[in-house]
């Protein structure tokens, strides 16, 4: 992959200058059931949902109209059965997605589920997947979608204009069962957002990163948002923190904290341009109870950008950390654009969604309903006045021993409110 260094500071040409933030609203979180169904076509409120061996969780949510949004999320495709021993088979995440359309009473009906991205797997596995990257041999997890214009080239189908493009993190081994590892971000392209998706041959940013921690969580959970409508994007991504959730470093500088962004030009995905990195501030997040001196810890967020008030808005894990490093609380954050640019600024917290308002002890991973190119999109693209967030839960107690029963009852809800 050619990379070629490009200043972030140079993407200001790209954007408006910083007006005044406009007069927030109180923030008044309603939630509700996501409708979407399980892996097993099993739908929220019948017989066997919140006992079925399947989980999904980290949506990405496309509102493509005003009355249609796609939902792209992490899930399992076999179901895990305690008695069977099958719980790493059944752990395999794999991109899945389903299709809304819009109620007449603003609900959404969520079609049949289908197959986005799969992982490798080994070759003799039923669901062995020879046309993925061995670098993604286990999970595929993370999609982030967005809309824009990138040509590539394969042997099947040459130089090709691809119109979508969703970001992922993949894992090419199990660590002995213990999780995902050696994780990096990948692209895949299409022409439609229903697929099919063609996975690019090497990973947007992977071992060679610097800072890479092999021995922790590696690079992932990428978010994007379109600069141009075409090629040029901004790539947020987690990882790289010295205080990263898996092996804290106890020399870990708190000013070293905080999410990687960089500028990536995917107009030509066989060459794609990756700018310089920077680290986004972690000033004004609502610090961490688990970290030392109440530090702030900025990952698993969803990008938005909100061109109504100049400012990203991102949707985040935060609060108490169970065992399985999942938090108690999504919490919603707003920044001036500027602070993206320069690393400075502070975020402004809008508020979180917390066992008060779902009645489930866990929530987390949680995605922003965003228009194609990653606006900010409420009710319809080009609607800034709310928030749409859809989440997973957990009902459990959190730090369930291997193998992890509390992973298969994760379940989609969402929250919206006004800004």
């Amino acid at each position: 992959m050619l990379i070629r260094r490009v200043s972030i500071v140079a993407a200001l040409t790209l954007v408006a200058s910083l007006v005044a933030l406009l007069p927030a609203h109180a923030w008044a979180p309603a939630v509700a059931s996501s409708g979407v169904p399980l892996p097993g076509g099993i739908y929220p409120g019948q017989p066997g949902y919140q006992d079925a061996g399947y989980y999904q969780y980290a949506p990405s949510i496309v509102q493509t109209s005003g009355t249609q949004r796609i939902i792209y999320y992490c899930a399992n495709t076999v179901e895990y059965a305690p008695s069977s021993g099958n719980a790493l088979r059944a752990t395999h995440d794999h991109v899945l997605f389903n299709v809304g359309t819009r109620q007449p009473n603003g609900s959404y009906t969520w079609g049949p589920t289908r197959t986005a991205l799969r992982p490798r797997l080994e070759a003799g596995d039923p669901g062995h997947s020879p046309a993925t990257p061995s670098w993604a041999a286990y999970h595929i997890c993370d999609p982030d979608v967005v809309k824009g214009r990138f040509t590539y080239t394969t042997p099947q189908t040459g130089r090709t204009t691809y119109t979508w493009a969703m970001f992922f993190t993949a894992a090419d081994n199990d660590d002995h069962g213990a999780d995902g590892r050696f994780n990096v971000v990948g692209v895949a392209l299409a022409t439609s957002p229903l697929g099919p998706w063609t996975i690019v041959a090497k990973p947007v940013i992977d071992v060679t990163e610097p800072g890479y921690n092999a021995a922790g969580y590696g690079v992932g959970q990428p978010s994007v948002t379109s600069v141009d409508q075409q090629g040029n994007l901004l790539l947020f991504y987690s990882g790289l923190d010295c205080a990263a959730l898996d092996t804290p470093d106890p020399s870990c500088d708190v000013a070293d904290r905080g999410t990687a962004v960089r500028t990536l030009d995917l107009g030509d995905a066989d060459a794609p341009v990756l700018g310089e990195r920077s680290f986004v501030t972690t000033a004004g997040l609502t610090p961490e109870p688990f970290l030392p001196n109440s530090g702030r810890f900025l990952h698993n967020a969803c990008w938005a950008y909100d061109p109504s008030r100049q400012s990203f808005v991102i949707s985040r894990d935060t609060g108490p950390l169970d065992g399985n490093e999942i938090q108690k609380n999504v919490e919603v954050d707003r920044i001036a654009g500027s602070g993206i640019w320069t690393g400075s600024g502070a975020w402004t917290v809008v508020g979180q969604i917390t066992e008060a308002q779902t009645g489930y002890t866990w929530n987390h991973n949680s995605g922003l309903v965003r228009d194609p190119y990653g606006g900010l999109a409420y009710d319809r693209p080009l609607d800034y006045s709310g928030v749409d967030v859809y989440f997973a839960t957990e009902p459990g107690t959190g730090n369930t021993p291997p193998p992890w029963d509390g992973y298969f009852t994760y379940r989609m809800l969402h929250s919206t409110s006004v800004l």
